[in-house]
């Protein structure tokens, strides 16, 4: 069944304790958070005491998104914060075997990301080692761009490539309620929503999204 992942990057920073007891009168299982360095993307957001705090504050599932320059250096703080699903790009690091082994060997589920214009045939030698693929629909790190419409083909050779393995695909950037039902249509697991959700009217801009995705 399809999931939306709400992005906390895309809530009120000065709201967050409201913002996650909305998201969980919701019934939103995972939250989508974001760790940006400066470096990797021009961005800076959400570092493991950050995290840390949300978590304690919280019953959601925590996704979290390694938007870094070497998460090698950064992998056990965030470990440490409870964190269920980790993800790392590919792009990042010379040790990406090394890296989802240990999130593997902590109990965690293991992604690897794919910005968007990685192929997806660098997955080949590393689908026995992750649980999910996080599959970029924008360039990482620069919020209000326009989902990629050559997404929705990677989506499906990324699908053709997992086979009968239990990974599932998660797709993060730009995401509305018409992205949403495309990226379903073609086997998306797990749907990264973050501008559309929290604009307008939140409860509106939610019950948009699950219906998109019935």
């Amino acid at each position: 069944m399809t999931q939306i992942l709400p992005s906390i990057f895309g809530a009120d920073i000065l709201n967050l304790q409201n913002e996650i007891d909305f998201l969980e009168e919701e019934d939103t299982k995972i939250l989508h958070v974001d760790m940006m360095d400066g470096n990797f993307v021009s961005n800076i957001a959400f570092g493991p005491n950050q995290i840390k705090a949300m978590k304690a504050a919280s019953v959601m599932t925590f996704d979290i998104h390694m938007m870094l320059a070497h998460p090698e250096e950064h992998l056990q703080a965030t470990l440490d914060t409870g964190a269920e699903m980790l993800s790392v790009h590919y792009e990042s690091t010379p040790h990406i075997h090394w890296i989802l082994q240990q999130i593997r060997k902590a109990g965690r589920k293991a992604g690897i990301v794919l910005n968007p214009g990685t192929p997806e045939n660098v997955l080949k030698y590393l689908l026995d080692d992750i649980d999910y693929v996080l599959v970029m629909s924008i360039n990482p790190g620069r919020p209000g761009q326009s989902f990629l419409p050559g997404t929705i083909e990677k989506i499906k050779n990324v699908k053709q490539m997992i086979g009968n393995r239990p990974i599932q695909i998660e797709v993060d950037g730009g995401i509305d309620d018409k992205h949403a039902k495309d990226a379903k249509m073609v086997g998306t697991d797990l749907l990264v929503v973050g501008g559309f959700l929290f604009s307008d009217d939140p409860h509106a801009q939610y019950a948009k999204l699950n219906a998109a995705i019935k």
